[in-house]
């Protein structure tokens, strides 16, 4: 559930890890020893991982939320719909609401789904009306990484430490500072 103002989280992330002297480089990976040469590689690909780590477990859950111009909501709300992939959720985060949503299993398309928008937006609107010619301003898609339990373990892949931090699901923020402990220990005690 989007409970939290990701840009913003994220942004604030990157902020600590420069801050603290750390830097990020991008690059396309097809495997772990693409890295170069290094002692340590704590790997936290997401679904890349599948590929990376060689993790057929691995599998997506696809995620939308539609962001509309706050029309005035100061509560959060949600919903528990059971197994259902249609979830009924908003969050103001200020000039916006993120409402949602959708967790369908096995699909990991990241284009919108004017439909499942559609639904999204009805569902909400039922439960606060105010909600029902809000603007839309953007649709957020993801694909959670997800597997029957979190991988957070360390190997040893020719001579380089592998720590393994991934397949989270949605539970990525709210499990991220206690994965990030136990990494941490696994690197302190190799």
């Amino acid at each position: 559930m989007p409970l939290i103002d990701m840009p913003a989280y994220l942004d604030y992330l990157l902020h600590r890890l420069r801050a603290g002297g750390g830097t990020v480089e991008q690059r396309r990976l097809a495997s772990l020893a693409d890295v170069g040469p290094t002692p340590v590689i704590v790997n936290c690909a997401g679904l890349g991982a599948r590929d990376l780590a060689v993790d057929s477990e691995l599998r997506p859950i696809r995620g939308q939320h539609v962001v509309v111009a706050n029309p005035g909501l100061t509560e959060f709300f949600s919903e528990d719909t059971g197994t259902s992939p249609d979830l009924l959720c908003f969050y103001p985060h200020g000039e916006t609401v993120v409402l949602g949503g959708t967790a369908i299993e096995d699909e990991g398309d990241l284009a919108p789904d004017e439909t499942a928008a559609a639904r999204i937006l009805a569902r909400c609107a039922e439960v606060e009306p105010r909600l029902s010619h809000a603007r839309v301003l953007e649709h957020r898609i993801g694909a959670r990484p997800t597997r029957s339990t979190v991988r957070v373990e360390a190997e040893r892949q020719e001579g380089v430490l592998v720590v393994h931090n991934y397949g989270h699901g949605g539970a990525g923020v709210t499990l991220s500072w206690g994965c990030a402990r136990e990494v941490s220990e696994l690197l302190a005690s190799k």
